[in-house]
This record gives structure tokens, sequence and C-alpha cells, in this order.
């Protein structure tokens, strides 16, 4: 760099720094352009809170006098006073004021009420406690959870009922419950909104009648008007992860059946047909709202679990816009029903709603069927004279064994059956390579013998409908949470006889006892119950033999978070199984007279064959041909 360059440097600085000296603003003009930016942010904020729908309340009258001046609060108080009318139109009155809680209470729920949009803002179900603890069961957070009224406004668009105050008309106790009446009021004493509570004695339900008086004279009453509902479910119970999978939000809509969203996942749905009702169900509690009328088409359902599965507070977001079918005449009422509480089936069918006991998920088709009529009746019943659920479970499982001994014994009779052939069939195995040939031989055989190797499918079959629905029963079952035995201190949870200091991936931090008395005993029934089955089969296909004995590992995996009276009752099926079949087999079942009459059968005459028979063995014989021809 040259000294031309070097003076050149110099002098641009110093005249900058010349410039900037000369040419600043006075302590007088700073303090003129603080003001303008102060009074330019203000008028920002405004608009954006004009703009956006903030939920906020204008200051009263009191707190936005700033000064003893009178001319300066009168302009203040007129600036304020049009805005709210440009904002709020006719409702612009209810755009101030204080809000304040309005609860309703009885016997088994409390409902907290707020002036500030006039609909729920909390529901706590009393009954029923949290596990681990006293407090009640909360449905939704508050805090980060709202229900809004949206109202079309023409020619200024959508209101949020939330940033308006109802006034409190009326709140009162009946010899039947309690009643409050909440009135958006506008500035014509004919037009208003009254929300109609009343709570009944001893009841999860509470009717709400949101009735708009002259609303036609200020609202669009063709569209969008809606319900919008969104709720934060917390956690309640022992196992977050296994609660996070049993919520979901559950639906039906006018002339469907139940349906619901994916659980323990994010789901939505756009429904085509009016809404009858909805419900944000936790586990074993829910939120329910319930229009016998209907909802207009177009509600939209969303749920969806937080974003850090290792949250433990938070089971699953919930989010609900339900259109309001309002009437364009004068006066138009929409009557609503909201259940919070368990999910039992008694208050659910006292309800008296089309499937909406079916928000217990008992399994589908027959499954359910069986848990509703069968297995459910008895389990309550049984629960009236015995004090331990553990118990009720173990007298459970002892009846329903004995309901399916005859199919049990036919079962063993198959086996005993198979057992006494597994010699000759081995033999046919090491003579035929060929699988076609193989396959006519063993058939063969069992024509002969009188054995049918299909006798123990049936029986299996029959038992599939009963231990499924189990699988379903224990873990929807109500009666069971918070019902200790032995160690587990929840039946309706799972339970830990050792907690781990580290994570094992698909199993957890915790051993499940029931989980491993179950898995142990269906290793050894299985290992009883296959004696007669081939140690390896043909080629490509898996080894079944192997699969059996691995099996009861992998469910130690599979439910060491599931409810631990679903593993007990297992355990205990497993225990009589094993039981049946020593009995069985030591008393009542000869294998040596089984194989007496094998051989009587093989000195009969053989039968003719019959037409189907004679086909099936020519079209073997084409297909054997066939195949010898594909390998020259």
């Amino acid at each position: 760099m040259d000294r031309n360059t070097v003076i050149g440097i110099v002098m641009m600085f110093l005249f900058i720094v010349g410039y900037s000296y000369f040419t600043r603003p006075s302590e007088e003009e700073l303090a003129l352009l603080e003001q303008q930016n102060i009074a330019r942010q203000d008028s920002i904020n405004k608009a954006n809170q004009v703009a956006q729908g903030e939920t906020k309340v204008i200051k009263t009258i009191e707190d936005d006098v700033v000064s003893n001046d009178p001319i300066r609060d009168s302009i203040r108080l007129a600036i304020l006073a049009e805005e709210q009318s440009s904002r709020y139109g006719a409702f612009a009155a209810a755009s101030a004021g204080n809000a304040q809680d309005v609860v309703l209470e009885n016997e088994k729920i409390k409902l907290v009420l707020n002036t500030k949009g006039g609909l729920f803002s909390e529901a706590i179900v009393k009954d029923y406690t949290k596990y681990n603890s006293q407090d009640p069961i909360s449905l939704w957070n508050k805090e980060l959870s709202e229900m809004n009224l949206w109202l079309n406004y023409p020619a200024k668009g959508a209101i949020n009922a939330n940033e308006l105050l109802f006034d409190l008309e009326r709140k009162e106790d009946t010899p039947n419950g309690q009643t409050a009446v909440l009135r958006l009021k506008t500035n014509d004493p004919q037009n208003y909104i009254d929300i109609i509570y009343t709570l009944a004695k001893n009841t999860y339900e509470v009717t709400v009648s949101l009735q708009f008086v002259g609303m036609d004279r200020v609202l669009d009453m063709n569209k969008d008007n809606f319900i919008q509902w969104n709720a934060v479910g917390l956690h309640n119970e022992k196992g977050i992860e296994w609660e996070r999978q049993h919520s979901s939000i559950f639906f039906r809509e006018m002339g469907e059946g139940r349906d619901y969203l994916s659980e323990a996942r994010e789901d939505d749905d756009i429904l085509d047909q009016p809404l009858n009702w909805m419900a944000f169900k936790q586990n074993y509690f829910s939120a329910i709202v319930i229009n016998n009328d209907g909802f207009q088409s177009n509600a939209t359902l969303r749920s969806f679990p937080p974003e850090n599965s290792e949250d433990t507070t938070v089971t699953m977001f919930y989010e609900a816009k339900l259109p309001l079918d309002l009437s364009p005449s004068a006066n138009s009422t929409i009557d609503l029903r909201y259940y919070f509480g368990p999910n039992d089936m008694e208050p659910l069918k006292a309800m008296e709603v089309e499937e909406l006991d079916r928000i217990i998920d008992y399994g589908w088709w027959i499954f359910g069927w069986v848990n509703r009529v069968l297995v459910r009746p008895v389990f309550n019943w049984l629960s009236t004279f015995i004090g331990s659920a553990g118990i009720v479970i173990l007298v459970l499982t002892l009846l329903i064994k004995l309901l399916l001994f005859p199919i049990t014994w036919k079962n063993f009779l198959s086996s005993a059956k198979m057992r006494v052939l597994k010699p000759e069939i081995d033999e046919l195995n090491e003579k035929y390579k060929d699988q076609m040939e193989k396959q006519q031989a063993q058939m063969a055989l069992y024509k002969q013998t009188g054995v049918n190797p299909f006798a123990g499918c049936l029986p299996t079959l029959l038992q599939m409908p009963i231990l499924y629905a189990m699988f379903r029963f224990f873990p929807a079952h109500i009666s069971l949470r918070g019902e200790s035995f032995l160690w587990a201190d929840d039946l309706g949870a799972f339970d830990s006889i050792l907690q781990l200091p580290f994570t094992i991936p698909f199993y957890g931090d915790h051993v499940s006892g029931f989980t491993l008395l179950m898995a142990t005993s269906t290793f050894f029934y299985t290992r009883m119950n296959s004696t007669n089955m081939p140690t390896s089969t043909q080629p490509g296909m898996p080894n079944m033999k192997l699969i059996m004995n691995i099996f009861p590992f992998m469910m130690l995996f599979f439910f060491n978070k599931y409810a631990a009276g679903l593993s007990l009752y297992y355990f205990v099926a497993n225990f009589i199984s094993i039981f049946q079949m020593v009995v069985i087999k030591r008393y009542f079942v000869s294998e040596e007279k089984i194989r007496a009459k094998i051989d009587a059968n093989k000195k009969k005459p053989k039968k003719k064959k019959s037409a189907f028979q004679e086909k099936l063995e020519e079209m073997q014989k084409i297909q054997q041909q066939n195949n010898k021809k594909g390998k020259k």
C-alpha cells in the first residue's frame, strides 16, 4: 500500500467522523424522535390486536385513566370506545370488564365455567384419583386448553367469544341439582346469547343449551359459527406410555357406527356426515360432547402426542372444530350434552346415546360381543361378593377353563392320537422323499387308522374368541384400575418386581413378575403340547417347534408393559391347562388303548373312496407327473 492510498483512507475516515458530528440531532430532537417511535409502536400493537383477534379484554375505564386531566381522559375513552365498536360491533360493551369463574358441582364432578367466553375452562372427576395420589382426575390442562365459541359477524369476520364477557344472570341450587345462566349482551337488550347449564345430582352429565335470541339481526346464522375445543390430556395413570397408547378421539357420525382416530400417534379427519358425538378419550376417562340433532358436516378432528416422547405430563393433544347448525330465524337453540367421567359401561349406557359405550374398546366383532355379553357381567357379578380383584380374576379364569373343557378334551384326544402315530409318520417321511408321494402316504395312513389330523384345529379355533377377548378386556375394564394383588399395586397397569437402572429397548426399565410367570408357564405348556410336532419341516419352511419354543421369550418383551391383570389371567389359564393335561393323560386317556384302537381300524376292510377322494387323488397324480417332467 503506497503513501497516497494511506492518505486517502485517513481523509475519508475524518470526513465521516466530521459529518456524523455536525449532522447529529440535538437532545430536543432525540426526545421528539423517541416519542414518535413510542406512538408508532402503540399504533402497531393496537392494529395487531384488532387484526389477530387476540383474546385480551380491553381495560376498564378506571384502568385507562392515566391523568387527572378530564379533557385528555375523555379523548382517550372516546378512542377506546371507537376501537371496541370497530372490532366488536354490537358486542362492544361486552368487550370490557373483569372475568370470573362460575363453579357447578355435585357428588361426582366439579365444573369450572369462565364468564370470559362463557364455556368450560376445567372439568374434574371427583370420585377417582390419580395413580399413587389423592388428587382427583383433571380431564385437561386448563392453562393450555380452551373451548371457544366462534361467531360469524357480517363485515367484521369471525369473532371469538373468548374476547367477550358474559354476565352471570343467575346461579341457583334446585332440589335436582344446580343451574347457571350466562348471557352475552349486545347494544340492544332484545338481542343476546344465553348459555344455560344444568347439572343434576350424582351424575357425570351436564346439559348445555345455547340460545341465540334475536341474533339473526346481528350474526350470519348460516355459516362459520362453530365451537372450537382444544384440550391437553394429562397423565393420570401408572405408565404414561401405556396410557398414551389408549388415548385418542372417538366419534360417531349420524347413521354410522363408532369410529376413532389412531391411538398414540398423530391422526386427523374431516367428517362428511353430521357428527352425533365426539370424545376426547384418555385411557380410563373421557370428555364427551353430544348433539342429538348432530353438528353440521365438515367437523374437523385431530389428535397427536407430544413431540417429545419422554414427556411425563401430557398424554395427547386434542383438537376439534364443531360447526353449529343455527336456524336463520329470530331465535335459534343448540342443545348439547357433555359427559365428564370414567369409561365405565353403566354411566355411559345411562346416557342412552347410540354406541357411546363403545368408547370402551373391548374389541371388534365377536370379541367385543364376548366381553360385553359374557365376560364383563360375570366379572362384575363375582366382584359383588369377592373383595379382591385378583381373586376375581382367578375364579373367572377357572370358570372359563371349565366352560372350555369339552373343547380341551377333544383337542387332547386329537393330540394323543397324533403322538401314537408319530413313529409311523416319521417312517413315511424317511421312506418318501417326494413331497406329493409323502402326502399321499400320510393321508392313506390317516384314513386307514381313522385319525383326523385336523381334529385339533377346530377346538383351537373355537377357543380363539375368548382368548383374544381376554386380551382386550383386562386393559379396558376400569374396575381393575388401582386394584392391588400380591406385589402388583395396580392390575390395570404393569406390575414390577425389579426396577432396572437402565432401559432395555422394546422391554423397558422394569421386570414384570406376572409376565415372567406367564411366559414361563407358556414355555412348559408349549413343550408338553408339542411332543408330536416334527422337529423340522420341508425345505424353505419354518421349524414350528423352534418357533413355539421362542414364542414365550418374545412374550416377555410384548407383555412387560401390559396390564398386570392380563398377565395374571394368562398365567392362571396356563397353569390350569397344564394341570388338566397331566390329569387327563394320567387318569383318563391311555395311549395304549388308542394304539389298540388304531390297530383295530387297520384290520377293518377299506371303505370305498368317494368321488371327491378319487378326483383329488387323480389331480395329485397329474401334478406329480408334471413335476417329474419339469425336473427332466
